[in-house]
């Protein structure tokens, strides 16, 4: 495991990196082992043998259309239902360590203009079978833990129904000018396919920003501390 972190984070750092106080300022991140195979960076904690990655957040937005189910201070709070303080970079590096591969498929490719084209990038069966999680949200009330699948806390504007249980893909963003694009930009998960994201979701309705609400039957009052867990699906569980 110690070479694998000094390797990842020897690639990861060739690219740009962000310290945790600031999306502009490089530094190298420390990576803590908090015992057996659970480890830390920054404000995320990783189970390099359980292959989830957890961390905290609170609730945002339940009253209008959303595009993401998380970004941090930086990005579009507005179209969000949860909100952190975590570091992209962070987690980007946690996935990486936890053999995450970067899919693009939901992604059109630019023309040399940088406009989107109808056409999507391709994916190997490797980055597709290595690039998809599941993600659930937890919270405390009335002094018992309530854990919820993503999908159930976003539903259509017009029918109701909640995202499908698809899984997540990431698509790992992109570098610009030596930083990681979401520590620029803040997006996290989008909803709403966005290629600056460090991942998104897969299912019906992912090219559509015009469909989603927070679910308020089932979310708890803005500003709710949550916890977020994802877990890397293994080859036989993705699609």
């Amino acid at each position: 495991m110690r070479r694998l972190l000094q390797l990842s984070v020897f690639l990861l750092l060739s690219v740009g990196a962000s310290a945790e106080e600031s999306p502009t300022k490089s530094s190298t991140p420390e990576v803590k082992n908090l015992g057996g195979s659970r480890h830390q960076i920054g404000k995320i904690v990783f189970d390099s043998k359980q292959k989830t990655i957890e961390f905290e957040a609170s609730v945002e937005q339940t009253e209008v259309l959303v595009e993401y189910l998380l970004v941090n201070q930086h990005g579009k709070i507005h179209e969000s239902i949860f909100i952190t303080d975590i570091l992209p970079f962070n987690l980007n590096l946690a996935m990486k360590l936890l053999g995450f591969q970067e899919s693009k498929e939901l992604l059109h490719v630019l023309d040399e203009d940088h406009i989107p084209t109808a056409k999507l990038h391709l994916a190997t069966k490797e980055q597709k079978q290595h690039s998809r999680f599941s993600m659930t949200i937890s919270w405390e009330l009335d002094g018992k833990t309530v854990t919820l699948p993503a999908h159930k806390l976003v539903k259509r504007a017009h029918t109701k129904e909640t995202l499908s249980p698809a899984p997540w893909i990431y698509s790992g963003s992109s570098v610009h000018n030596g930083k990681y694009k979401p520590d620029l930009t803040g997006d996290i998960f989008a909803i709403f396919t966005d290629a600056n994201a460090v991942a998104n979701y897969s299912g019906e309705g992912h090219d559509d920003d015009t469909l989603w609400l927070a679910n308020r039957k089932v979310l708890p009052p803005y500003g709710t501390p949550v916890r977020i867990t994802l877990k890397k699906l293994q080859p036989t569980d993705s699609k």
